[in-house]
Order: C-alpha cells, then sequence, then structure tokens
C-alpha cells in the first residue's frame, strides 16, 4: 500500500512538473559544473535555482529593460580606463555604452580645475539619468560621487555594469602616468596614486550591492577578464589569477564573515 501510494505521489509530481516547468540539458566545459556548483551551494542555492536565476538576468540584461544601462569603468589612475572605454564602445553588444563620462577629460576641455571638472560632469550625469539615456562614467572611485549616482540610477530602474581594472602595484600605475604624461596627457600626482591603491577594495566594495553585473579586467599586458563577481562572491574566469585579484578575494572573504 505504501508503494502504491509512492508511485502515485511521483506520478503527481512528474505531471504537475510537465504542465509547469520545460527541461533543458546544458553542456559545459569539463569540470566547469563543479565551479558552478561550488558558487550555488555558497549561496545557499541549488544548481538549478542558480543557472536558472543566472538565465533570467541574462533576459533582463538583453531585454528591454537593459536599453537604459548605466556603466561604471573603475580602477586606480593609470590602470588603462580611457582605452578599456574604447574597446567597450566599439563592441557591437555593447550598444548600451551611451555618453562616456571622463572627469580628466571635461576638465581639460573645459580649462577648469580638477573640482570644478567633477562638478560638470555630475550635472551631466544626473542630465543623463534624468532623461533616461545610456551612459558610461569612468571613476577611480573615491568619495561619494560613483555611490550617489549609481544609487540613483537604481532607484530610476536601469541596468548597473560594472568593469573593473587592476593592475598589481602603484608604480605599475605611475609608470604609465608618466607615459601618458610624456605623450601630453594629464599627470596625477604619486601620493593620490598610493592613496587610491590602498584603499581602492573599500571604494569598491560599497558601489557592489548596486550592480546587476561585474567584471574584473587585467591590464598587465592588454585587458584580460580574469573574474565576475556574482551572489557576493568571485568566480574566477581562467587559471590566470595576478596578485590584485587574489588580494581582492580575500578582502571580499573578510567582508563576508564580519
Amino acid at each position: 500500500m505504501e508503494s502504491h501510494k509512492g508511485k502515485s505521489t511521483t506520478r503527481a509530481k512528474n505531471k504537475y512538473n510537465s504542465q509547469n516547468y520545460d527541461s533543458m540539458h546544458i553542456v559545459v566545459p569539463k569540470g566547469r559544473k563543479q565551479d558552478v556548483l561550488a558558487v550555488a551551494e555558497a549561496n545557499g542555492e541549488s544548481l538549478n535555482g542558480y543557472v536558472s536565476k543566472a538565465i533570467e538576468e541574462r533576459i533582463v540584461r538583453n531585454g528591454p529593460a537593459y536599453k537604459k544601462a548605466y556603466t561604471i569603468i573603475a580602477g586606480v589612475n593609470g590602470t588603462g580606463k580611457s582605452s578599456f572605454s574604447g574597446v567597450l564602445k566599439s563592441l557591437a553588444e555593447n550598444r548600451f555604452t551611451g555618453e562616456i563620462i571622463d572627469i580628466d577629460k571635461i576638465t581639460a576641455e573645459n580649462e577648469v580645475f580638477p573640482l570644478e571638472g567633477s562638478k560638470i560632469a555630475m550635472l551631466r550625469i544626473a542630465d543623463l539619468l534624468e532623461n533616461e539615456k545610456c551612459l558610461t562614467f569612468e571613476t577611480i572611485l573615491e568619495g561619494n560621487k560613483t555611490e550617489v549616482t549609481a544609487a540613483t540610477a537604481k532607484e530610476l530602474g536601469y541596468y548597473i555594469r560594472l568593469y573593473y581594472i587592476g593592475l598589481d602595484t602603484p608604480e605599475e600605475c605611475l609608470r604609465r602616468i608618466n607615459s601618458r604624461i610624456a605623450r601630453d596627457g594629464h599627470d596625477v600626482g604619486d601620493i593620490d596614486v598610493r592613496r587610491q591603491f590602498a584603499e581602492r577594495w573599500k571604494s569598491l566594495y560599497r558601489i557592489l550591492i548596486y550592480c546587476d553585473e561585474v567584471y574584473f579586467f587585467d591590464n598587465d599586458n592588454g585587458f584580460i577578464e580574469v573574474a565576475e563577481y556574482t551572489g557576493g562572491t568571485l568566480l574566477f574566469k581562467s587559471d590566470f589569477y595576478p596578485t590584485w585579484i587574489r588580494d581582492l578575494d580575500k578582502y571580499l572573504r573578510r567582508k563576508a564573515k564580519s
């Protein structure tokens, strides 16, 4: 009798599932399933639940809602944010990049001091958000400008994506800045760069909560995607682990425990 009851329950579940769900078979590279499973478990989700949510997020990203996108390109001065903006703008799939807001460029074009250039940039961002236009903001993440604009964009229904560009040392950032100066580019002081570098994870952590997508690129020798931040966890994208991304991983793990 118990066996018959069990079979009836199974048939009922199967009937319900067939009426309410579709089944899909997904193929991933060997070993990748365990990576996804580990991240899913870390976030208290089943493998099916995690993958389903990822699919839904991708649908939102590529659907009508994604047409109102706020892109943040972040990193310490000298990491290559403007170069990455150019790469991003050239890609067909990133047609939602919109107007690029570069405080350094705005400061130079208006022949004003950096503080005034920053004010002009913030007014332009506010105008673009109010008019529901796509935009991209290059930022070192210091202060609260990016956090405030991200919070505003989120309230207005924007889809927010963050690309973080990293290098291992402040010395490498300074070397690139000096190279830029030699080509008539703008200067950034040694003390400022080292301060940015020391505070970079604290500054980054404040805005992660607002982001729908977060990607990390190393720029030691061209832009290489090294990780993605999803569900409060870094998901490494390859066997290439530069020092800075390992440092960030440690920082995020400490924050998760605190």
